[in-house]
């Protein structure tokens, strides 16, 4: 472990930061001291131990780097994680929902036992096997509410799924969170197309967009949306 000065991210709870903030290191505080879960370094300030978490390897953390308006964490949050792999960024996601409970659906059976294998300590993870397109088959895996979805999949229906999820699980007044991968959708047609056309599938399925942020410079060809129902 090495020392740093860390302090709070001025607008995300349970997230830190150290450095200036247009060019600050983040960082999480170890819900499991002494682990780690994929070879990120600890830090340790003030008797606390912290999670380095890096914007290139986390989408998550690229969009938090990127100063979004939109506040979408919190500690008591219930969240629906879409593409959790094998525990990158949903372990930092329970850090910060320290509180709250994330239902991690992936559908590679490889990813799904290193998930578990990855997040066993952690309490307020519930990994899940199963297709995100068909949110009615992991029904009987989540038992409550979800305040909001994030969706990180390299599926050609990206939108689609967001809104068959959304509609299913989340709540009234909940937000989704869809980072859209324009090469996983059409790999011929040029990326600021692709992400106008998922836009007008999310608006004709009943969902405002409440903020688009691009993060090209962590992950090539990626946008992420955040989305809300539009309630009239």
């Amino acid at each position: 472990m090495s020392r740093t000065d860390i302090r709070n991210h001025p607008k995300f709870e349970n997230v830190y930061i150290s450095g200036p903030l247009e060019n600050a290191k983040m960082y999480t505080k170890n819900l499991t001291p002494g682990q780690n879960v994929y070879g990120e370094k600890l830090v340790e300030y003030k008797g606390i131990e912290f999670r380095e978490w890096d914007p290139y390897r986390s989408k998550l953390a690229a969009l938090i780097s990127e100063n979004p308006i939109t506040n979408f964490l919190s500690p008591d949050a219930k969240f629906l994680y879409l593409g959790a792999g094998s525990g990158t960024t949903i372990s930092h996601l329970s850090d910060i929902a320290e509180n709250g409970l994330i239902y991690g659906v992936e559908f590679a059976e490889r990813s799904i036992r290193q998930l578990i294998q990855n997040t066993s300590n952690r309490k307020n993870i519930i990994p899940i096997l199963g297709d995100a397109r068909f949110p009615e088959s992991y029904a009987k895996s989540i038992y409550t509410g979800i305040d909001c979805i994030y969706q990180d999949v390299a599926q050609p229906n990206q939108a689609h799924i967001a809104i068959a999820n959304s509609n299913y699980y989340l709540k009234k007044e909940g937000m989704a969170i869809v980072a859209l991968k324009s090469q996983s959708i059409d790999s011929v047609s040029k990326p600021e197309k692709v992400y106008k056309n998922e836009k007008e599938i999310l608006e004709a399925g009943g969902y405002k967009l409440v903020e688009s942020i691009n993060i090209h410079k962590y992950a090539a060809n990626h946008l992420i949306l955040i989305i809300k129902r539009n309630i009239t």
